[in-house]
């Protein structure tokens, strides 16, 4: 893989202190990450980078998440925008001490030339070796002219869906969705339209919306509805009246941004969507690092008109606000890389959440976020040290909370890790703290609910996973996790297997599934459930893993474990 960073030599004419800095943070970012994609650095020359890989797999992720952290911090940069191209190539190298050589190299290097800025393209032997990626496709750009590369070569641009286009929306049956109704005003914050043609605004965009959403959310006479079924939404695809009733919302924020250099002009609306009117609209025009300033007068003016009893001074005294954008850029795509539960993913997530905390060491949600990663480290045995992992994670989330006191998430992130020292009643206290911060978000509520399973208390926890899904109807599947965690406390198999069935992506419910199939007696189900955790997990052993479910009630836990034994899993 060659990259080569656009422009370098034009930054270093116009302020070389800054723009040299600038440029070597960036290639020590790609010098951080690549070993965790099982690459190697070869050569290094000014604003040029030549790794190597084993895995073509890993070297099309690594490229794809390297390309995204650089698109997502052009938004929110203080000038010029880093871009990289990048040049990949199949085939053979020789190396002898520092220098390494082969064709394959110059080819990967004349790759990268013809790359527009922001882009990758491979060779044809890369992408026939390569197995297809989710939410990957590829465009021929034919047989170009490359220079002194005699040979015709086949290439190719690497396609990738925009990660923050929202999945198709899948139909639930509407009867298992929560039929609580909220006695609140309710609104859904739909996603702001992104009117420039620069797919880097798009996490301004989301940013944005984020932050309206957190703090909306904070007011107890507001119902908010959650920002990843809200964004599954658009008014062009969506009538307001329709919208409304598949997400059980009163009223839409809606907005559009433009932007020129540092300024951004937004357009906002807030609808009836029952009779589609305009209650409120506003524009606003402003410099980048008034952001925040933005959300607190959205957030005022939205609930001002929503409920007139709200306390709009508690909003300004709420959760500290980052002095970095960067720091707060770095943050949210650390938090969007967390989702995949993965190993490399989790790693990755580190490295960006190390730089937002070097860049702004007070920013407590950088610091909670981090906390999150160590305890993934601990759960899903990806550390050499786990105990460690999660002691670390404590410690962690105790620094968040001291440095910002008034931010839910620090103490849910403290909830979350006392819980899995099995120190329960820390862990509900936590919680319950950062539902009297932001008694609204329904991540939160989803979290402690899973808590209280665990605490012994399955049917309170019912009540709240209605809650978070009333204010999340298309939820993410770790709710309906939770909610077969709950129903397999409460000895009730049935509707464990048949909350598993209903997530999109039932990997991490395989064990649940083996367990209360085993329970009914359904052994040929369990047992294929028992080997699709095999499959996922080869290095799977009961003696391991029933040391990670926190239940306080060791009687739930061996039943646990004696259907994972009936099932086939090896101890």
């Amino acid at each position: 893989m060659f990259a080569d960073m656009v422009g370098y030599s034009r930054r270093l004419e116009h302020d070389e202190a800054t723009n040299s800095d600038l440029a070597a943070r960036s290639i020590d970012l790609f010098k951080s990450l690549i070993g965790n994609y099982g690459g190697s650095i070869a050569n290094v020359s000014g604003d040029g980078v030549l790794a190597l890989f084993d895995s073509t797999e890993q070297t099309l992720r690594f490229a794809i998440q390297i390309q995204a952290d650089f698109q997502q911090q052009a938004a929110w940069g203080d000038g010029e925008p880093i871009l990289f191209r990048i040049g990949i190539n199949l085939g053979e190298v020789t190396s002898s001490g520092d220098d390494v050589r082969g064709h394959c190299i110059n080819v990967a290097a004349r790759l990268q030339a013809i790359a527009e800025p922001g882009t990758i393209v491979v060779s044809g032997d890369f992408r026939r070796a390569v197995r297809d990626l989710p939410k990957v496709s590829f465009r021929s750009m034919g047989r170009p002219v490359l220079k002194n590369i005699a040979e015709p070569i086949e290439v190719f641009s690497v396609l990738r869906a925009d990660e923050l286009t929202p999945p198709a929306i899948i139909e639930e049956d509407r009867r298992l969705l929560p039929a609580a109704h909220e006695r609140n005003p309710s609104v859904a914050v739909l996603a702001i339209t992104n009117l420039t043609n620069d797919p880097a605004n798009e996490s301004l965009c989301l940013a944005i919306v984020d932050g309206v959403i957190a703090d909306l959310s904070r007011f107890r006479s507001v119902t908010v509805i959650a920002s990843h079924s809200a964004f599954l939404f658009s008014l062009r695809s969506y009538s307001a009246r329709e919208i409304g009733r598949r997400l059980g919302a009163q009223y839409l924020l809606s907005g559009s941004l433009n932007r020129l250099g540092k300024r951004v002009r937004i357009a906002v609306e807030l609808i009836d969507a029952e009779d589609e009117s305009i209650i409120w609209s506003e524009r606003f025009s402003i410099e980048l690092a008034e952001l925040f300033d933005l959300q607190d007068e959205i957030t005022g003016a939205v609930a001002s008109r929503l409920a007139v009893q709200i306390d709009l001074a508690e909003h300004h005294h709420g959760a500290q606000r980052p002095s970095s954008m960067r720091a707060y850029a770095l943050v949210l795509r650390g938090q969007g890389l967390m989702q995949a539960y993965a190993k490399v993913a989790n790693d990755h997530a580190r490295r960006l959440l190390e730089e937002a905390i070097a860049t702004t060491p007070s920013y407590a949600r950088a610091h909670s976020v981090m906390s999150r990663s160590h305890n993934f480290d601990w759960r899903y045995s990806w550390s050499p040290n786990p105990t460690k992992s999660l002691d670390t994670a404590v410690q962690i989330a105790h620094h968040a909370v001291h440095l910002d006191h008034l931010d839910a998430r620090g103490f849910a992130e403290l909830g979350f890790a006392n819980l899995y020292r099995k120190h329960h009643d820390e862990s509900l206290a936590s919680y319950r703290r950062a539902l009297v911060l932001n008694p609204n978000d329904a991540d939160v509520i989803a979290d402690y609910a899973d808590a209280l399973v665990y605490a012994g208390q399955a049917e309170q926890s019912l009540a709240h996973m209605e809650r978070a899904m009333r204010l999340n109807p298309y939820h993410p599947d770790w709710y309906l996790w939770h909610l077969a965690d709950a129903y397999n406390a409460l000895k009730r198999p049935v509707d464990v297997i048949n909350t598993v069935q209903r997530m999109h992506d039932q990997n991490e419910g395989r064990r649940l599934l083996a367990a209360n199939y085993a329970h009914l007696g359904m052994m040929g189900q369990a047992r294929a459930a028992a080997g699709e955790v095999m499959r996922l997990h080869p290095n799977f052993r009961i003696s391991r893993w029933r040391h990670r479910p926190p239940y306080r009630d060791a009687d739930l836990l061996e039943r646990f474990i004696e259907g994972l034994r009936k099932a086939g899993l090896p101890d």
